[in-house]
């Protein structure tokens, strides 16, 4: 069920995170360097991570990200915040708004679990043509743990609410 993943370009302008875990963040610091990107597309999620090492004020999660980024060669110039969002599917309206300028296609970082029901809200918002995705593999040595399969489960619930919401069968708020 995974989308044609394998078509990246050599080179983008801007490479989009969507917000979920740190390990998509790290990737798109990569890719930032190995596709010569002049920005990355950062979700601007509000949600705030504690920090219970230390004495200091929460981070909202962009902010903490920003760091990452920053702390693994992304210049704070070079990261443009978009939206205010809650979930995949207001990120992937905030980019569908970035594209209403003339814009050069960009890379998507997701992890792999996620990418179908990416794809779906893409094709949802006729982007098909203008995102590629990359797969974060949160799983290299392809064993099976109980997070995964968590993982699993919760996408198919939610790749089957955004079918029922897109069919006006509103069994569960949009998430």
């Amino acid at each position: 069920m995974h989308p044609d993943i394998g078509k990246a370009e050599e080179r983008y302008e801007k490479i989009a995170v969507l917000s979920g875990n740190v390990g998509r963040v790290l990737k798109a610091s990569e890719l930032f360097k190995s596709k010569n990107a002049e920005y990355i597309l950062l979700s601007k999620e509000s949600r705030l991570v504690e920090n219970y090492s230390s004495e200091s004020k929460p981070l909202f999660l962009y902010q903490y990200y920003i760091n990452v980024l920053v702390n693994n060669g992304v210049d704070r110039n070079s990261i443009l915040l978009f939206g205010d969002n809650r979930n995949t599917y207001e990120e992937i309206l905030s980019l569908s708004k970035v594209f209403k300028s003339k814009s050069s296609k960009i890379l998507l970082v997701t992890d792999r679990y996620h990418i179908s029901r990416v794809q779906e809200i893409i094709r949802h918002f006729n982007l098909l043509d203008k995102i590629d995705l990359f797969a974060v593999e949160n799983n290299p040595e392809k064993l099976i743990t109980k997070r995964q399969i968590q993982n699993y489960i919760l996408e198919y619930f939610k790749l089957l609410n955004f079918y029922l919401v897109r069919l006006d069968i509103n069994i569960i708020p949009p998430n």
